[in-house]
């Protein structure tokens, strides 16, 4: 069947890899959903023609669906091949002729089964979770952003089992038109499976995961490394050295805590958080003289390496009005309040960055257009009024750059030394695609668009941040506001900084109960765990505060060492998974205890 012995497919039984058998289930139908609903069925083609082919890469089993009742033009082919060089397992599917149907999801190749006793999943809900096959709770019933990859559904473009007699990962190479499902009732089994997306309202070209499969052994630390090593031959670990010798401020971060705070808020009637009831909470003004003070007397209690993140800046408030969000508040200080406040960070040595955003497209910005709002295929325009600044649609990721440029432009004119930046939700919500003939785009070059946008501030020596993180923007992301577990998770796990610790800086909130801190955990020890930064609170005082100033103090210099280290290995060092520990490319190992809220740093040769 190839030439690489250890995998190979079993014809009508699945893929034979390590010497375990590796099944489809069945019981999930091969199918294509419309988007009225209708369902139809692979094995509903009334003509099915099996071939094989060899190639240079390897032996293809091929199979050509036509014949469908009712749908007499629909054809399509599904393709597996194994890797003769990898073993790897490549299973495409492939649309001749779609028959003119609107297709809503190609569901195909089935879930594989891993049912063993001790068999778990390995799961990219954003930073990571491990769901064993009988875990006696549901999970997977309600998905960020319907499970669409891309997003923090899922922060890396894959998923896997590992079973006691080998395990496998799966890749979905053209994930930006992907989806995926966890199936999990409580007390299991877990079935996880791929749903391949319209582009522009068409399936019109190839889609292709790659099954990867390793041997008795193995774990998700095994999986995360294996993943690696494809994220790099295909060019996106890029590390945090590689972005600091192209930006010094990349460097300046390491050791920083980070003080998120506020400005302007204005909350318009029609948003879903206006306060009807007691209209006074709804506005809010902290002037930028505030925390001019506030940095000076951090300074002055020894904090000497900070990165300040303003929200609300802009006249209208935060999550108002945007794109059209200049100038800076004239209550809070306007221009010359903030130009003192961007001088004083200078002066300390802090660093100084904004909350900026170019997807949420406001009805009432001054410049508002719809003809350049995305533009769904059949010609509509997505409408909502969720946020601060009430109805909204998307603008399209082609025009962001532009109005990234319009933006700093001005704010660089007068003065504004900014070298952090924070372009909202990029890196967290689902990529967009628009139809409108003018600026027509596909959800990959949405990621191109966005991009564009972290490679303009880099070019500016400002360091670019966003919302969360995501494999596809490890080209030029270099920190975010945070990339904590989700809330319905089984067992959390830092998969995400398994692959990518050396590539992104990732802040945690420091305390217990904080969105996104698994229970019984501390964000102060997540950090730890996690080698990463922590948040400086923007009110606390007294005894909080020199907690707070202390713990940062830890983060820094573990932050010092392993900030640009890959982190190696992640284990369970008790049986309740109250204990764990991480090891950093550097050698430092750092164990934290959640039960007893304790932790030993080990550095090398210390």
């Amino acid at each position: 069947m190839g030439k690489f012995e250890q995998v190979k497919l079993v014809k009508g039984a699945g893929i034979c890899a390590y010497g375990r058998n590796w099944v489809f289930d069945r019981e999930h139908s091969a199918c294509l959903l419309l988007d009225g609903g209708e369902r139809i069925d692979f094995d509903g083609a009334g003509s099915v023609e099996r071939s094989m082919v060899s190639t240079g890469l390897g032996d293809e089993y091929r199979v050509r669906y036509s014949g469908f009742e009712g749908c007499e033009s629909l054809s399509f082919e599904t393709i597996m091949r194994v890797n003769d060089t990898t073993g790897h397992v490549d299973c495409t599917f492939v649309p001749l002729d779609m028959g003119g149907l609107h297709i809503k999801e190609v569901c195909w190749p089935q879930p594989l089964v891993a049912d063993d006793a001790g068999a778990y999943a390995v799961l990219n809900t954003m930073q990571g979770q491990l769901l064993p096959n009988d875990w006696p709770e549901a999970v997977g019933e309600k998905m960020p952003f319907g499970g669409q990859m891309g997003s923090e559904s899922a922060y890396m473009p894959w998923w896997g089992e590992i079973a006691p007699d080998g395990g496998y990962l799966c890749y979905v190479r053209t994930f930006w038109d992907s989806a995926y499902t966890i199936e999990h009732p409580a007390g299991g089994p877990t079935r996880v499976f791929v749903r391949h997306l319209p582009s522009q309202g068409e399936m019109r070209y190839a889609r292709t995961v790659t099954y990867c499969f390793v041997p008795a052994g193995s774990d998700y630390v095994t999986l995360c490394k294996l993943y690696r090593g494809i994220a790099e031959e295909e060019g996106r670990a890029r590390t945090l050295r590689s972005k600091a010798a192209q930006n010094p401020n990349v460097q300046k971060l390491i050791g920083c805590c980070v003080m998120h705070v506020e400005g302007k808020t204005h909350l318009v009637p029609d948003c879903a958080f206006y306060d009807h009831e007691h209209p006074e909470n709804n506005d809010k003004l902290v002037p930028f003289a505030h925390w001019e003070e506030r940095v000076r007397r951090l300074h002055g209690m020894g904090v000497d390496r900070l990165y300040l993140h303003l929200d609300g800046w802009g006249q209208p408030g935060y999550d108002n009005k945007h794109p059209d969000y200049l100038p800076p508040c004239r209550e809070l200080g306007g221009w010359e309040g903030m130009k003192s406040l961007s001088d004083t960070m200078q002066e300390l040595g802090y660093m100084f960055g904004i909350h900026d955003q170019y997807r949420d497209y406001y009805l009432d910005a001054p410049t508002y257009d719809p003809d350049c709002a995305a533009m769904s295929a059949d010609g509509s325009i997505f409408e909502m009024a969720r946020w601060a600044g009430g109805r909204q649609n998307y603008l399209c990721a082609s025009m962001a750059l532009d109005y990234v440029r319009r933006n700093f432009t001005e704010l660089f004119d007068h003065g504004i030394h900014l070298e952090g930046t924070y372009l909202d939700v990029f890196t967290c919500n689902e990529l967009d695609e628009c139809s409108n003939p003018r600026h027509p785009m596909t959800r990959r070059e949405c990621i191109d668009a966005r991009c564009r946008c972290f490679h303009y501030l880099t070019a500016h020596g400002v360091a670019p941040s966003s919302e969360e993180v995501n494999d596809w923007a490890m080209e030029a992301q270099v920190f975010c506001h945070w990339a904590p577990y989700y809330g319905n998770t089984a067992i959390p796990v830092p998969l995400f900084n398994l692959v990518y610790h050396d590539c992104v800086i990732i802040p945690w909130k420091m305390e217990e109960g904080e969105w996104g801190i698994p229970a019984g955990t501390t964000g102060f020890l997540q950090a730890l765990l996690n080698g990463g930064m922590g948040y400086m609170s923007d009110y606390a005082e007294g005894e909080a505060l020199e907690e707070n100033i202390a713990q940062w103090r830890v983060i820094s210099q573990l932050q010092s060492h392993v900030a640009m280290e890959q982190m190696v290995s992640h284990e369970f060092v008790s049986e309740d998974r109250t204990v764990q520990r991480t090891t950093f490319g550097d050698g430092t190992q750092v164990t934290v205890d959640f039960a007893n809220r304790t932790y030993d740093i080990q550095y090398p040769n210390a």
